[in-house]
């Protein structure tokens, strides 16, 4: 990603039912960059040396410099997220064999919001970490991890691509990471189209619902062509008396619980072949291909299960989840 620089995208459009139908050929033109750029390119040959007292360590030889360490008692921190299809790495333009039938598959997108960042503590204490405001992939609590890079066979998002959760937390030991796979209620129903980057993405908004798209994670088979839509967001959400949302019945938000590691060492695998292990991606049991958080949709619950999401009420079961791993 390179710093100083502001995102500004479309003005969404009002979505209807035919979403669904263009999902996968559907894309998000406008990009701030003139070329591609990525928040997770690789160091040079050295290691950089950690901080303190509010500055960053030195590079190594080629390496970029360590987390700078607060002179108020906060230490900066760099979780790391990678795109997964099983043991490879995720990329646009390869194809993959996943899901229940073993069917092969080009990804066409792959985004997703998450917020409520904690860092855990040996005695389980949890401790938010303070995002940084950095105008593009991260806005209050919430940040985009966003995989595709407009590529091969994703023509939805954009150039830029985003691995890394910045931010600080008080200085001291850490053993886990939790967070939240979703965007907040009280930001959920906005106005995409003039919210913040990173919730201005008309892509990752449901015009329909009034709601943002969790996840969208979509494929398309390579025999047949048949398309396998995976977003994921709140839905039964109930209007309020003065506009906007009051509830939504199911929230859809997942809870992620990491223990036994080094948060700020550790990379976090996003796995889209974990995720579809159940579903079989070269049919469709009716309805919208794929999955829209439909509760009724059949292809659904066994996405809900793996996300670590109650099938029947949309909410949190972290004990479930098997899309966020480490090794």
């Amino acid at each position: 990603m390179k710093s100083g620089l502001r995102a500004t995208r479309h003005l969404f459009p009002l979505l209807g039912a035919a979403l669904a139908l263009v999902a996968c050929s559907s894309g998000e033109t406008v990009n701030p960059h003139d070329g591609a750029s990525s928040s997770t390119g690789a160091g040079g040959d050295g290691d950089g040396g950690g901080g303190s007292d509010g500055v960053g360590g030195g590079g190594g030889d080629g390496g970029a410099g360590g987390n700078g360490g607060g002179g108020d008692g906060t230490t900066a921190v760099e979780l790391q997220f990678e795109g997964r299809v099983g043991d490879e790495v995720f990329s646009c333009s390869e194809t993959y064999t996943a899901g229940l039938a073993a069917t092969e598959v080009r990804l066409t997108d792959f985004r997703l919001y998450i917020h409520d960042v904690r860092l855990r503590r040996a005695d389980g204490e949890e401790v938010p970490v303070a995002l940084d405001q950095d105008g593009l992939w991260q806005y209050q609590n919430v940040a985009l991890l966003d995989f595709e890079d407009k590529s091969g066979s994703c023509d939805n998002g954009t150039q830029q691509t985003n691995g890394l959760v910045r931010g600080k937390v008080p200085a001291g030991e850490y053993d886990g990471l939790s967070f939240k796979l979703g965007v907040p209620f009280e930001l959920n129903h906005g106005d995409a189209s003039v919210a913040e980057s990173p919730l201005n993405l008309a892509g990752l908004f449901w015009g329909w619902n009034a709601g943002y798209k969790f996840l969208r994670s979509d494929s398309v088979s390579v025999e047949g062509e048949v398309p396998f839509i995976l977003h994921i967001g709140s839905t039964g959400c109930i209007p309020g008396e003065n506009g906007g949302v009051s509830a939504c019945d199911r929230p859809n938000v997942a809870e992620v619980v990491l223990t036994g590691i080094d948060p700020l060492a550790t990379k976090v695998l996003v796995d889209y072949a974990a995720l579809v292990q159940d579903s079989d991606l070269g049919a469709n049991t009716g309805g919208q291909p794929g999955c829209m958080s439909d509760p009724a949709d059949e292809d659904c619950p066994p996405l809900f299960i793996r996300l670590g999401i109650d099938p029947d009420d949309g909410s949190a079961r972290p004990d479930q989840q098997a899309f966020f791993r480490v090794e």
